[in-house]
């Protein structure tokens, strides 16, 4: 296969919604986005969880066929992103005496690894292991290995997710016909391409504010400390604006997104009035109130998540995700945690991404989770196509190659006789001195032709079969 179609394709399972990307990596390391596909499927995929299991696998077929046919290549393979409101990490520590005092070593560290991944949770299982620190004597370090220890307690940060929900894409994903590369777990995918080394050093909190979810990373000392989903979004908002005026869920999410402010200090005296519906209005005021309630909320569920952590955020609070476009947020992350560091939104992932001009984002869908998994892959996950033979030209070389089997050969001083009738003798045949001197009679005649014809067409055939 050609360099040219080297394609990386990932899939992330969404809110209600499953998108795929395609791409390639640059010599330079930048990225080179070659489609972008989503399919809605609102009753089969909630929160990133599956709960239809032949939607979703048609979904994932639909959009794989429509990246396929647009790149003209046949994809087979995909890397996985794995989020939804299951993800959350939980630590564990394993703690081994020594019989003498003896160095650590990198066996010994591989061992407590192994034995930190065989912990059981309930409906559930380990996606992936992050090595917090070691505590060695009255030492905590992160890289015990050489030290002299009776004593070594590893703690861990463990990465789970519902088993169900694993099982769930790992089926559609066959059913579908694609394999699959790797599971990448979304949010730690996105920290790594959205966040610098020195944010995650000095600490700070990603949070992904997404439609049907807001998912909180923190980082301290360069490593994952905290990760949740919490099952609130912006689509919660739309929702309670859709419901407090009897509208259409469309209809609220363009009010939302026209008019909503994340944060307002006072009601206004003189409130513009909104036209909405049937023909009625809208007060902005109470527009606000309906989306500020529900802020709030939403903003306080991501506050538990790191006020204990918050005093070590040197790097303050970085926000992404579609939701987090709402007009003011920063200001209402400020106003209802009190949190007195930065609070910024996130402008752009670290690496330079290139996107096809003829490529459209749809309205309301973030891509940088999606830029992200493509970011971490590096296996190809394509194939060219067969070639496709039309049928006329198949018929027209079976047609050339019984042609050419079954060319006649020159009329025979036989064949070009004329009939003999009852009422006329017959002509004098001709004589020859030497046997090799007479025309060749072929034998059988027609029916013969006929009948290895027919043997010849009955071969192709029987080929075909085997084939």
């Amino acid at each position: 296969m050609g360099a040219d179609k080297e394609i990386i394709v990932a899939l992330e399972f969404g809110t209600s919604a499953i998108r795929g990307i395609a791409g390639k990596k640059k010599a330079d390391g930048s990225i080179q986005i070659l489609d972008i596909e989503h399919e809605y499927v609102a009753d089969a995929i909630q929160r990133g969880v599956i709960y239809n299991i032949d939607k979703t696998t048609q979904a994932i077929t639909n959009i794989t066929s429509r990246m396929g046919e647009r790149l003209g290549v046949v994809i087979q393979r995909a890397y996985v992103g794995v989020g939804g409101q299951s993800l959350h990490t939980a630590g564990n520590f394993i703690s081994r005496g020594l019989e003498t005092k003896v160095k650590i070593t990198p066996e010994l560290i591989d061992n407590l690894m192994d034995n930190n991944r065989s912990t059981q949770y309930t409906d559930s299982e380990i996606l992936d292991v992050i090595p917090q620190e070691y505590v060695v004597g009255n030492r905590t370090i992160t890289d015990p290995i050489g030290i002299q220890t009776e004593q070594i307690e590893a703690r861990f940060m463990n990465v789970i997710a519902r088993s169900s929900v694993l099982e769930n894409i790992h089926k559609c994903m066959r059913l579908a016909e694609i394999e699959i590369v790797d599971m990448l777990i979304s949010p730690l995918m996105l920290a790594d391409s959205m966040l610098t080394d020195s944010e995650k050093r000095s600490g700070c909190a990603l949070v992904d504010f997404g439609a049907g979810t807001t998912t909180v990373a923190v980082y301290s000392g360069n490593l994952l400390r905290h990760l949740v989903v919490i099952p609130l979004g912006g689509s919660n908002i739309t929702l309670d604006i859709a419901k407090a005026n009897q509208m259409e869920f469309e209809e609220a999410e363009s009010l939302k997104r026209k008019y909503g402010i994340a944060y307002v200090a006072a009601e206004s005296d003189n409130p513009q009035q909104i036209a909405i519906s049937n023909d009625r209005t809208l007060s902005e005021n109470d527009l606000q109130n309906i989306i500020g309630a529900r802020q709030e909320e939403i903003i306080a569920n991501v506050w538990n998540q790191i006020q204990q952590m918050s005093s070590n955020l040197l790097a303050g609070i970085i926000i992404t995700g579609n939701a987090a476009q709402l007009k003011d947020m920063p200001e209402a992350i400020k106003h209802f945690t009190q949190f007195t560091k930065n609070v910024k939104i996130a402008k752009s992932l670290i690496t330079t991404v290139d996107v096809a001009d003829d490529i459209t984002t749809p309205q309301g869908i973030s891509i940088e989770t999606l830029v992200a998994l493509l970011m971490h892959g590096e296996a190809n996950c394509v194939t060219e196509p067969e070639p496709v033979v039309e049928a006329e030209e198949v018929i027209a070389a079976a047609q050339g190659e019984i042609a050419a089997h079954y060319a006649k050969p020159e009329a025979s001083i036989e064949e070009t006789k004329p009939a003999v009738t009852a009422d006329k003798k017959p002509e004098p045949q001709t004589t020859y001195e030497h046997e090799s001197e007479q025309p060749v009679r072929k034998k059988g005649g027609l029916g013969e032709s006929m009948k290895k014809f027919g043997r010849f067409l009955g071969n192709i055939f029987s080929e075909e079969d085997d084939d």
